[in-house]
């Protein structure tokens, strides 16, 4: 392949300009993908993954047609200018606020409650709102929770009792 591309160089004119735009449009794009896969491993799939290695191997990959392309000549300028860039690209992408419209900015703040059912104890008594299968609510001092009943079926509006609280149920048997 590379004597195919030697023969159409040797020959000049209009399809040594071509080859030359083309080459050069296989490098560019070979480093835009390798950064665009570099930036994706870095900020959204952290660690060692396809992403990075592929992004890697894109660049190593445009580096070495650039060496077969346009020569020895040329080659430590092309690898430290692409390495500058690519550097470059990173910095300015992980420090700029373009990622903001991405990130998330909505802060989680709501807690758990950890003494929800402090108002209740076992033994109380109280009304099902709705039925019990075996999963529903419940009405106990005109404040209402999700109860779980002991057995499989209490239909609406029965009068319940709590048997046990557990640490996230309310257990209730039918009176």
């Amino acid at each position: 392949m590379h004597c195919y591309w030697k023969r159409f160089r040797k020959n000049g004119g209009i399809w040594k300009s071509i080859l030359i735009i083309m080459e050069a449009l296989v490098i560019f794009f070979l480093i835009l993908i390798g950064v665009i896969l570099l930036i994706i491993e870095i900020l959204f799939i952290p660690g060692t993954t396809i992403f990075g290695i592929f992004g890697i191997i894109s660049i190593i990959a445009s580096n070495y047609l650039f060496l077969q392309y346009f020569g020895p000549e040329y080659i430590i300028y092309f690898m430290l200018g692409s390495s500058i860039l690519v550097l470059f690209i990173i910095i300015y992408s992980l420090k700029s606020k373009t990622w903001k419209k991405v990130s998330l900015q909505n802060i989680h703040t709501d807690k758990v409650i950890k003494n929800k059912n402090d108002k209740i104890n076992i033994g109380d008594i109280g009304i099902t709102i709705s039925v019990l299968k075996p999963y529903g609510k419940g009405e106990f001092n005109d404040l209402v929770y999700e109860i779980k009943s002991v057995e499989n079926y209490i239909d609406e509006n029965k009068k319940i009792k709590i048997i046990d609280i557990l640490q996230d149920k309310i257990l209730v048997k039918k009176i």
